[in-house]
């Protein structure tokens, strides 16, 4: 069963505003470029995708979101965005696919010599993002390099 694109939820999560599955490659796709962290859910017996924001950077989220056709309802733990108009639209199972890293086991040197962390190190562009991103990353390495152990 297809989600309903018109609506997106934003999840505040402490100072993050978080959102999930399809919801997270609408976001992604039309209003900002995030990292998706990939990760199964044993609980749900499935993979969520995942992105996140912090708070501080909610109103220019909004400012962009009505610009969009976005309603806006706010509760207190929950966003909520009615009558969205996306520009762009991918194929969802596609997307999944495209956002899953290519495993390599912790240690081993891909075809090009280097492993999938030495890789993402190589690919942030650290120089263009702010603290928080940095942080985020650096949180989301490690998560990558728990899951190996």
């Amino acid at each position: 069963m297809a989600a309903n694109t018109a609506l997106l939820f934003l999840h505040q999560e402490g100072i993050f505003y978080k959102l999930y599955n399809q919801q997270a490659m609408l976001f992604t796709e039309n209003i900002k470029t995030l990292q998706i962290k990939v990760k199964f859910i044993k609980a749900v017996t499935q993979t969520v995708y995942s992105c996140g924001f912090p708070a501080s950077i909610i109103a220019d989220v909004k400012k962009q979101l009505t610009a969009r056709g976005g309603m806006i309802n706010e509760s207190e733990k929950l966003l909520t965005v009615a009558n969205l108009n996306w520009e762009k639209q991918s194929d969802y199972s596609q997307w999944c696919e495209h956002q899953k890293p290519q495993e390599v086991p912790v240690g081993q040197k891909s075809a090009t010599g280097l492993t999938s962390i030495e890789k993402q190190i190589i690919g942030f562009q650290v120089m263009r993002k702010t603290p928080m991103d940095a942080m985020n990353f650096i949180i989301g390495l490690q998560e990558e390099l728990q899951q190996r152990q």
